[in-house]
């Protein structure tokens, strides 16, 4: 056994509440141990050294390094004991917070046990309900449609399809989206997640000037209004960005600061060394190397009022939860703040954050719902696009990701192929409209939520920012054969895979094969990504792509139901 590999820890993805019936135990071991019998012995705090039960584990998790065994049991007692099991050549180890012990005496396991020291239901995350079958769909407003006519169009200064530039207004506003969304209700798509709409000078509208304004550029609050109602009436819900860690240095708060000082009452507000803001010589945080944005500090008291007010007017409004622009770089205080605010007033309102790497801190069920999925991003980027990894590697990476989430969290996360952030998916595959399409067939079987960009069912391509944010087409409502597959893609989502909660993942015959089950029916994906054409026998599918007789085509995928 290696026992290097041997890892849990209590209160974390390793060990977490899952309802207040259930617990999730994880144990780690190394990759060349995945065959060992693996069991979890749990029990009551106080009477655990002589009244336990065991479980079996299963192998839930493979990466190239690790074996993710998982257990989920009934919670006997709020106050929880459990130790571990492993069985090499039929002699049991126990794994305890002293290590691993070829042998172990229960009546004095209350020095070493594991613990729940009392499960609280108050602690078991609640996420949106409405998040089971979601489906969303990211709108760039400045890009997507042009639909009040009767603006000051003055500040359009990009023809519309013409290359975007850091500083081109194309027109596209909040009237052009209640246009489309017939077009949107019938692509299945059932989510909106808008850039920020709010009063700015630039046409991204990250810095932000007046939250409670929204940009006449992209309409008013009546025009938000209008497009909230309109697409409930579909059953779309709608999702806004919120960029609580930096502001514009036009905003009122910061020109008050630069003008008065300490004596401002939105000093502590910001990051300043010394008494005075000095604009040519930046002495203030920003965001990331723009001084135009300063970061804000929401752990002023003041500051944390006017940032959950802001939340709270629009989920009055009607919206439905809140993307929050770089959440990683707001303190943990905050967003702990933040969440009873929002929670306790709009209990199925989603927190979305952003963050680009391992965000199990923010994961714990008290700051966000979830966040944007990027290492899934990547992983699929590498198997599917760059072509650096084989279905082997992906599955490693896939499964490295899921293993170090709390099962609770999972279906709050946003899968997502690329962004206003990234390289269009499209032009990362040289344009190659096959590996798209396997990817987003990955997309909708991949735990949580899946969405793609707008445009992505063109499909437009884009390099870096600001290529990655063209203009919708002027005719790219047309039905095509890719949006039209898109479209069964996200029904097979939204109708079926929503509804199967387990997921296994791993490479076989160097194809990459995905599950998605409930321990009653199951449907599989599998996913060719070589240069060379595969045999595998269908017994017939669901949707199939380059699959021809028994042989799944180079680029080519397969969903069908699960082997009984």
């Amino acid at each position: 056994m290696n026992t290097q590999a041997l890892f849990h820890l209590s209160e974390s993805p390793y060990a977490s509440l899952v309802s207040e019936t259930y617990f999730c135990l994880r144990l780690r071991l190394g990759n060349e141990d995945r065959n060992l019998k693996v069991y979890a012995h749990f029990g009551g705090k106080y009477p655990f050294p002589s009244a336990r039960e065991k479980i079996a584990m299963q192998l839930a998790y493979l990466d190239k390094d690790f074996a993710y065994f998982e257990a989920i049991a009934p919670i006997p007692d709020k106050r929880l004991a459990y130790v571990f099991e492993i069985v090499e050549d039929s002699h049991s180890y126990f794994y305890t917070e002293r290590g691993l012990l070829d042998h172990y005496d229960f009546a004095y396991s209350y020095k070493d046990f594991f613990q729940f020291p009392y499960l609280h239901a108050v602690d078991i995350p609640s996420l949106p309900a409405w998040l089971d079958q979601a489906f969303f769909y990211q709108i760039f407003p400045d890009r997507f449609k042009l639909g009040d006519k009767g603006k000051d169009r003055s500040y359009i200064n990009l023809a519309w399809g013409d290359k975007p530039t850091p500083k081109s207004f194309a027109g596209g506003d909040l009237a052009g989206i209640i246009e489309r969304l017939p077009y949107l209700s019938n692509l299945g798509v059932n989510v909106l997640y808008l850039t920020p709409i709010f009063l700015s000078p630039s046409y991204h509208k990250y810095d932000i000037v007046d939250y409670l304004t929204i940009d006449p550029q992209l309409g008013d609050e009546a025009t938000l209004k209008n497009l909230i109602e309109e697409a409930h009436a579909l059953g779309i819900r709608i999702v806004l960005d919120a960029v609580f860690n930096h502001l514009s240095s036009e905003s009122s708060f910061f020109q008050d600061a630069v003008k008065n000082g300490r004596k401002s009452p939105y000093w502590d507000w910001f990051f300043v060394q010394g008494d005075h803001i000095d604009l040519k010589h930046p002495n203030y945080e920003f965001f990331s190397v723009c001084p135009y944005m300063p970061k804000l500090n929401p752990d002023s008291p003041s500051c944390a009022e006017y940032l959950k007010s802001v939340a709270l007017h629009y989920l009055e409004l009607g919206i439905d939860g809140w993307r929050l622009d770089v959440a990683d770089e707001v303190s943990h205080e905050f967003w702990r703040d933040f969440r009873k605010a929002i929670k306790s007033a709009y209990p199925e309102a989603l927190i979305l954050g952003e963050h680009w790497h391992n965000p199990h801190a923010f994961l714990k069920g008290d700051e966000f719902d979830g966040v944007m999925n990027y290492p899934v991003t990547y992983a699929l980027e590498r198997y599917l696009a760059s072509k650096e990894t084989d279905a082997a590697e992906c599955a490693s990476a896939l499964n490295r990701i899921y293993a170090n989430l709390r099962p609770t969290q999972i279906q709050a996360n946003l899968n997502l192929l690329d962004s206003h952030d990234t390289f269009r998916f499209y032009t990362l595959c040289q344009e190659n409209i096959d590996q798209l399409e396997c990817a987003l067939s990955a997309l909708i079987f991949l735990p949580g939520c899946p969405g793609i960009y707008y445009g992505t069912e063109i499909p437009l391509p884009g390099n870096f920012d600001p290529d990655s944010r063209r203009c919708f087409p002027l005719d790219g409502e047309k039905p095509t054969p890719h949006s039209e597959l898109l479209r069964i893609l996200i029904g097979i989502h939204n109708k079926q895979i929503s509804r199967l909660p387990q997921f296994a993942c791993q490479a076989e015959n160097r194809l990459l094969h995905l599950v998605r089950s409930n321990g009653e029916e199951g449907i599989e994906l599998y996913i060719n990504a070589t240069d060379q054409p595969i045999e595998l026998p269908d017994h017939g599918h669901l949707l199939a792509h380059r699959y021809e007789g028994k042989t799944l085509q180079p680029n080519g995928f397969l969903i069908r139901r699960l082997d009984k």
